[in-house]
C-alpha cells in the first residue's frame, strides 16, 4: 500500500489522474477485457512463478484493445537460464527464457531493445513489446 499510495505524488497531477491504480498480487488481476492499448509490466515478473507468469500474460492478452501490446522491462542473467535471490525468493529469468514464457502465453515480439543508460555491473534490463499471435 506504501508504494501504491505513493504513485501519484510521483507522477505528478497531469498524469497521476489519467492512470488507474491496483492494490493486487499479479496472480489475482484480472484486466478488464478489451480496455487497454499499453499493459506495463516493470521489474516485478520475478515474484511469479512461470505457471502464474504465464496464467498472468494470457490475461493480459484479453485486456488490451485491438493493436494493443504488453511491455515487459525487467531484470535478465546472461549465464543461467534463471536465478533465484535467496533474500526474496525472486527470480531473475534470461532473455530467452522470458521470450518462451511470452510463446507460451500466445504472444510475439514486435519491438525489442535494452536499456542502454545502466551500469555494466548489474543485470542487462530488455524492454520487449508483445502482441498477441492472431
Amino acid at each position: 500500500p506504501r508504494l501504491i499510495s505513493s504513485a501519484p505524488d510521483y507522477l505528478g497531477d497531469q498524469y497521476s489522474s489519467q492512470c488507474r491504480y491496483f492494490c493486487t498480487g499479479l496472480q489475482e488481476f484480472t484486466p478488464k477485457p478489451d480496455y487497454y492499448d499499453i499493459i506495463w509490466i516493470q521489474w516485478v515478473i520475478g515474484y511469479l512463478t512461470d505457471d502464474d507468469l504465464v496464467d498472468f500474460l494470457k490475461r493480459c492478452a484479453k485486456g488490451l484493445r485491438k493493436g494493443g501490446v504488453v511491455v515487459i522491462k525487467d531484470n535478465t542473467c546472461e549465464s543461467e537460464a534463471f536465478v533465484v535471490a535467496r533474500d526474496d525468493g525472486s527470480a531473475t529469468r534470461s532473455f530467452p527464457y522470458i521470450l518462451a514464457i511470452a510463446e507460451l502465453a500466445g504472444f510475439r515480439v514486435v519491438y525489442q531493445r535494452f536499456q542502454e543508460d545502466f551500469p555494466d555491473s548489474i543485470f542487462p534490463v530488455p524492454i520487449i513489446a508483445l502482441a498477441p499471435k492472431i
